[in-house]
């Protein structure tokens, strides 16, 4: 397979940091957006699109429909992901009614009306807290074949129309035209969307796909990187952390009030702003990936970026399995059962390092279907000894 470890230890990284996020505090202050307007989610968006179009595109020469039944494959084992984290949630959600618990659960109107919450949530149209990552995937996985043969087809001239489609698609999102779609559902559902608007967040997606199509043409030859627009990129990164953590103020001068405005830095629509502060990130770290392998720079990191790159290898299973646990961390969040904030970074660590148990459960599974798988294939040396070939059409 097409993969780059380094590829899984940007996303392993990207995990923990999510799941350090939504553990919530104590250390949610200290760690969300600490970086600018970016955030781990940006990050695991733009890598998975990247694997998209590393994994998949080797399925092109295989002409028929290959290539979409191999991603939609996968759309459909996120799919089965969600519908298991949605049980989990709905489970501790009506258990959370019915015994009268002082908590509430964050699915709020799942609680309320459990069983057209489940449907809406089941149709991808309802997305309570931290559950809006799955569904967006779902989406951007159905949607990718397209776009990706229209690159291998065509290649620049695929790679131009696949740019200019979902920068149009991102600026439609800027004037809401993503919350006009959502109104055209029916109002039987539960309509709740969630952090992602999907017409703006697909963007990141595509440019993931787009430089992951790039790598896989090149055949793994490392990028040239511009010194100068490194040292932009690094300017950028500087001047945005210190205007998002309160260094620059708004009443130093008109521009600073206006870049500070929330249409430039907004997170749901991915506006402009945040968007640049992401791409710098991106060429840095670019950079930096490329100084590693020819100075073997973070040589000294090669043991914490196994474990990540672990993590990231079974990502999906990580990340759902953090998702239902943190649900039913909440009646220790708050009130009377509330753990000390020096027990809930014991917690924290027990629970970061619990992320490897679905990890390891699905490594084992992937052992025990390759065992299965073994017999059949050391049958192959002896059909085709004593069968005629066969020529498929």
């Amino acid at each position: 397979m097409n993969r780059d470890i380094s590829l899984d230890i940007l996303r392993g990284l990207m995990l923990i940091i999510m799941a350090s996020d939504h553990f919530g505090e104590p250390i949610f202050q200290h760690l969300y957006e600490f970086a600018g307007y970016v955030s781990a989610a940006e990050g695991f968006v733009f890598l998975s699109g990247m694997l998209v179009a590393l994994v998949y595109s080797r399925y092109h020469v295989a002409g028929g429909m290959v290539l979409e039944q191999r991603v939609w494959k996968r759309a459909a084992v996120i799919y089965q992901y969600h519908l298991m984290v949605v049980l989990g949630v709905f489970v501790f959600t009506v258990a959370t009614q019915w015994s009268g618990a002082y908590w509430t659960s964050f699915a709020n109107e799942m609680q309320a009306e459990p069983a057209r919450g489940l449907l809406s949530a089941m149709l991808l149209v309802y997305q309570p807290p931290m559950l809006d990552v799955l569904p967006l995937y779902v989406v951007l996985m159905l949607l990718a074949p397209f776009g990706l043969r229209l690159m291998l087809q065509y290649q620049a001239i695929g790679v131009t129309m696949v740019l200019l489609g979902s920068a149009s698609f991102w600026l439609a999102a800027q004037y809401g035209w993503g919350q006009d779609v959502l109104a055209l559902l029916p109002h039987g559902l539960l309509l709740r969307g969630g952090a992602f608007n999907f017409m703006a967040w697909q963007l990141i997606f595509v440019l993931g796909m787009v430089l992951g199509f790039l790598r896989f043409n090149s055949k793994g030859t490392l990028p040239r990187v511009n010194g100068w627009l490194w040292s932009v990129s690094v300017v950028v990164i500087v001047a945005l952390y210190l205007q998002r953590h309160g260094y620059i103020h708004r009443d130093w001068s008109p521009i600073a009030a206006w870049f500070q405005e929330y249409r430039h830095i907004g997170r749901d629509n991915l506006s402009w702003l945040r968007l640049t502060n992401f791409l710098a990130f991106v060429y840095v770290i670019a950079g930096v990936i490329v100084l590693h392998r020819r100075y073997n720079m973070l040589k000294l990191l090669a043991l914490p970026a196994r474990w990540l790159g672990f993590l990231g290898q079974h990502s999906l299973q990580v990340f759902a399995y953090h998702l239902v646990v943190l649900y039913c961390y909440i009646p220790f969040r708050w009130g009377d059962w509330a753990l000390t904030d020096n027990q809930k970074w014991v917690a924290l660590v027990f629970f970061l390092a619990s992320l490897s148990l679905p990890a390891l459960w699905h490594q084992a599974y992937l052992q025990r279907k390759k065992q299965a798988a073994q017999p059949v294939q050391n049958l192959k040396p002896l059909c085709n000894a004593t069968m005629p070939p066969v020529i498929l059409v």
